[in-house]
């Protein structure tokens, strides 16, 4: 029986929105020129190197100067700009919430997320927050899901997990959990439902309100 529900973050329950495009405007560089330096060395960040270790090569790359004030100004637009959670985000979590459920996020992100995820106003929308950086280790780390399955207390067997990559809904499947690939809010209900972490009605109701809207 599932008794948690586990989420990654970035993508499945926050957008991201404007995350690449009003760095690019910031720093007056091409998105594409952006984008393209901004992944290069996020899996360090999100494994906990620090602020100026990933801003500064990612600026060099860009011919921009990486003064201290540049880093912190980078960085306080990318934890903002991912430390969103939508209103449809939010009732996802609550409708889980509300079958006594425990809910989880799960996600590669670095620290400076973590801070504001922390200082949001729907910090509380989950039981537990799990952020790479302050683990120490990334998706699909094998460790990464014994950790959250100790900390849970509950069995790998018993946990539903969403994720929109692959290899870490492979990792997590790997590990014993239940789990699922991200493509839609839709498609998570409807999944959920299924493997019997939401209930049916619950489903029903919401697939009202869309028609509605």
């Amino acid at each position: 029986m599932i008794r948690a529900v586990v989420f990654d973050f970035g993508i499945v329950l926050s957008p991201g929105e404007g995350v690449l495009e009003d760095a690019a405007a910031m720093l007056g560089v091409p998105l594409a020129d952006y984008e393209e330096a901004y992944w290069v060395d996020r899996l360090a960040y999100d494994a906990g190197c620090s602020d100026a270790e990933y801003w500064t090569p990612l600026l060099e790359r860009l011919g921009k100067p990486a003064t201290p004030e540049m880093i912190q100004g980078l960085a306080a637009l990318d934890g903002a700009a991912w430390a969103q959670l939508p209103e449809e985000s939010r009732r996802l979590l609550r409708d889980v919430r509300a079958t006594g459920r425990e809910v989880a996020v799960l996600s590669n992100a670095p620290f400076n997320v973590d801070l504001a995820i922390a200082d949001s106003d729907f910090a509380d929308e989950a039981d537990y927050w799990f952020i790479s950086a302050s683990m120490g280790m990334t998706k699909p780390n094998a460790g990464v899901y014994a950790r959250v399955a100790e900390v849970l207390e509950v069995e790998p067997g018993d946990i539903a997990f969403l994720d929109d990559r692959t290899p870490n809904v492979e990792g997590a499947q790997r590990a014993g959990w239940v789990a699922h690939l991200w493509t839609s809010p839709e498609d998570a209900r409807a999944w959920l439902t299924e493997v019997g972490a939401l209930s049916p009605l619950v489903f029903a109701e919401d697939a009202e309100a869309r028609a509605g809207s």
